[in-house]
């Protein structure tokens, strides 16, 4: 039992790196082999029938001769078996993989990064299911409506992106309807883009959809969405599609010497606890903190999870110098134990996010 409790679990975090990281939508170009497919779906798989199998052909389209040096495994759920010897220009081959389906009922979505000789950047394959234990609908397996569409959640994890660069993932949305189900997308966010295979859902069958955020087409700092309104056969529906990620700033062109130089942030205590007040008292927090780099803090942005807090900070910090952060509670007329997140983005390498907290018991 507690080995499978294991395995589920890694199955899990193979499932959030991929989520945080992957670039699912992989070009081709400038690699000398080239795949009859990128993606293999088995679609619903139960979790009684065992280990499934699949392949990928591939072919030499330089004049080379090409060797596959490895194919890694983003888990060990799924191994990977591909030719050794060189195969020769215009000759093909097979990677064959196979998927243990032992994680329980779960959605799959396993990524196999294949590195060989005279392709420039190593091409990533997948495999994806929706393994059940018992087989349930489509409209329970993705339970947020857009119109007659269903998702997981209409809210993707886009993970973390360094100002300027771009990011790009898959999610799945499901026609829970029993028609045909024609997809557009409208009203997106500068720097969102969403594409599909195929725009037109069949009843009862899903799809993916491809997301790119390019942060470099607006400037936004921190915990920031980008929304896309769906169409549903020319129809908006009422709840949009967002992709959520947290922006921070770009350090990878800094030298060593300007990362030494850089600001750095200490606060003398990240948290206040306001203790136990009755209901509608007035309270404020306040923060003492301190630049002890060498160069001028920089403070992008500053903002609670709640928005339920006003909030004055400098907009700039020089050197070796103090300063404070206010945090006035907007309204305290609710009996609770709140918990307050203030997320400063900076320009300090070593701290480009800085979390303030307050707490305490209003009565």
């Amino acid at each position: 039992m507690k080995m499978n409790r294991l395995k589920i679990h890694i199955c899990i975090a193979c499932m959030m790196v991929l989520s945080l990281g992957k670039i699912y939508a992989q070009s081709q170009e400038n690699n000398a082999i080239e795949f009859d497919k990128l993606v293999h779906n088995f679609g619903k798989v139960s979790v009684n029938e065992g280990e499934k199998h699949c392949s990928f052909t591939f072919k030499n389209i330089s004049d080379k001769p090409i060797v596959i040096y490895n194919v890694v495994s983003s888990c060990g759920c799924t191994t990977p078996v591909w030719p050794k010897k060189p195969i020769m220009p215009n000759e093909s081959g097979k990677i064959e993989v196979t998927y243990l389906n032992d994680q329980g009922p779960y959605p799959f979505d396993k990524a196999l990064t294949v590195y060989s000789s005279g392709s420039k950047k190593p091409v990533v394959l997948r495999i994806k299911g929706l393994a059940y234990e018992k087989e349930k609908s489509l409209k329970e397996m993705f339970p947020v409506a857009i119109g007659p569409l269903g998702v997981k959640n209409n809210i993707i994890k886009g993970g973390q992106i360094t100002q300027g660069n771009s990011k790009e993932g898959v999610f799945t949305i499901a026609n829970i309807s029993t028609k045909n189900v024609t997809v557009e997308f409208s009203n997106l966010s500068p720097g969102l883009a969403l594409t599909m295979e195929n725009k037109t859902i069949p009843a009862n069958q899903v799809a993916d959809v491809y997301y790119k955020v390019n942060t470099a087409e607006a400037v936004n700092w921190g915990n920031t969405d980008y929304s896309a309104t769906v169409k549903c056969n020319r129809v908006p529906a009422k709840t949009k599609i967002s992709v959520n990620c947290m922006i921070v700033d770009n350090f990878s062109k800094l030298t060593k010497e300007e990362k030494n130089k850089a600001p750095m942030v200490i606060a003398k205590s990240s948290s206040y606890n306001f203790g136990e007040i009755n209901a509608g008292e007035e309270v404020t927090a306040t923060f003492e903190l301190t630049n002890r780099g060498y160069s001028t803090l920089k403070i992008y942005r500053i903002y609670d999870d709640r928005n339920a807090l006003e909030i004055v900070a400098p907009e700039s910090v020089k050197a070796s110098s103090n300063f404070t952060i206010k945090a006035k509670v907007k309204n305290t007329n609710k009996k609770e134990n709140p918990v307050y997140t203030i997320t400063m983005v900076t320009n300090s390498p070593t701290r480009p996010l800085i979390n303030l907290f307050i707490t305490g018991n209003i009565k």
